[in-house]
């Protein structure tokens, strides 16, 4: 009885010693064959060797991934939505991709980022990764080939990335609010926006720039650019002959473009946000506008000005200019005599004056935007001033004399449009 006994209490023991010697190797007895012969992870240690550190938590903390080759598919390494924050050791660059085999959103990393929130892959998203040997992908790498190239430093120093293609957020090759200055290799035109996805204030260039901050772009404020294989269309030469001239500076100095028609988007002359002075040679009318397309605040021309930083329109600040051969002087319609609602240049019923009987939603037909100062109504008559084109913005009702729209809502110098009753 003994010996039946002492025989059944050593097979557990037996097995213990078994299944230690098993996995003292390396394998495991109820594992499937599959599970033994699986691919290794791409994902290694985090020992402070080099590499790229994926971490769980911002400021590099919570678990960590080391990664020195591409992995398409973070689940592999269970860190699949996790990454939070990253660390590069050594001449490395990282692309975080949002979705899994390198699609969807993306974020270049040539640097530590405590917080991938304010990135375009954004926190707890990443699902991929590309890994490169060196500072930047192999297309954006600054290797004298043609491109734009965007310097972190003036006279071209310091870190640079190259572009050969738009780049709507270039928080995404690590150089958001970095550009200092720009040299254009071959025949390309680049434009600069402070804000991503091409918005803000934009400075284009057809040439190198040594220094961005006498641009309207600015040192370390560069979000987005476009780029474009070509230079930028060349405007007819200010000859003198009949047209509109835009100057740089006030005074009619500077650069100088001639249009005889319309241009909605100044920036492919490499003009926006710059004319101070305006000339207007021959019978034309010209609108200069603050937004593309013209849109966005206004001032309207049929004689040439030194200085249109006492206009609506403002110094620096035009993207955008309506052109018409001639211009409307009131018609006989519009004199003011008889019964209707006046306008008036200045306070007090002074200066230039327009007569309405019938809306108009833009009064720049009329020359007359931006431009009331007082409001006089002879007869039955309600006249709204609005701030915007078409009766929309800011408006005020009069249906009697008013010799100052200034402590008006309207205020002065500012009606767009006016309905009349």
């Amino acid at each position: 009885m003994s010996r039946h006994i002492h025989t059944s209490m050593n097979k557990p023991y037996l097995f213990a010693i078994t299944l230690s010697i098993l996995l003292l190797f390396g394998f495991a007895p109820f594992a499937s064959p599959g599970d033994v012969w699986a691919a290794p992870l791409a994902a290694q240690s985090c020992d402070n060797s080099e590499g790229v550190y994926l971490y769980e938590h911002k400021n590099y903390e919570g678990n960590c991934i080391r990664l020195t080759a591409d992995q398409g598919d973070l689940s592999l390494d269970g860190f699949n939505n996790v990454a939070s924050s990253i660390r590069i050791v050594g001449d490395w660059t990282a692309v975080l991709f949002v979705d899994q085999n390198f699609a969807g959103d993306s974020s270049t990393f040539t640097r530590d980022d405590a917080d991938l929130s304010n990135n375009s892959v954004g926190e707890n998203t990443a699902s991929s990764v590309r890994i490169y040997r060196g500072d930047l992908p192999p297309e954006n790498r600054c290797d004298g080939s043609e491109g734009v190239y965007l310097y972190e430093r003036t006279s071209y120093e310091g870190r640079c990335v190259r572009v050969t293609t738009d780049q709507s957020d270039l928080s995404d090759l690590g150089f958001n609010n970095v550009a200092s200055s720009l040299r254009i290799v071959g025949n390309w035109t680049a434009i600069l926006y402070v804000d991503q996805n091409f918005g803000g204030a934009s400075s284009s260039f057809i040439e190198n720039d040594a220094d961005l901050s006498n641009d309207p772009i600015g040192n370390g404020r560069a979000s987005a650019v476009r780029v474009q294989q070509g230079g930028l269309p060349t405007a007819p030469p200010c000859d003198g002959n009949e047209g509109v001239y835009l100057y740089e500076h006030p005074d009619y100095q500077g650069r100088c473009i001639k249009l005889t028609e319309s241009v909605g988007d100044l920036r492919i002359y490499a003009f926006d946000d710059t004319v101070s002075s305006v000339r207007v040679v021959g019978d034309w009318t010209v609108t200069l506008y603050s937004d593309l397309d013209g849109t966005g605040v206004s001032s309207t021309f049929t004689q040439s000005d030194p200085n249109v930083i006492d206009d609506g329109i403002g110094d620096n600040q035009a993207t955008s200019v309506g052109i018409q051969r001639g211009h409307t002087p009131p018609p006989d319609a519009y004199s003011c005599e008889g019964e209707g609602v006046y306008l008036y240049e200045h306070p007090d019923y002074q200066g230039r004056c327009v007569k309405l009987t019938e809306s108009v939603g833009d009064l720049r037909v009329l020359d007359f935007d931006d431009s009331v100062s007082s409001v006089r109504v002879v007869g039955d008559w309600t006249v709204v001033l609005f701030s915007d084109l078409y009766g929309a913005g800011v408006s005020s009702t009069f249906n009697q004399d008013d010799p100052n729209v200034a402590d008006d809502a309207i205020g002065d110098n500012q009606a767009t449009s006016v309905s009349v009753q």
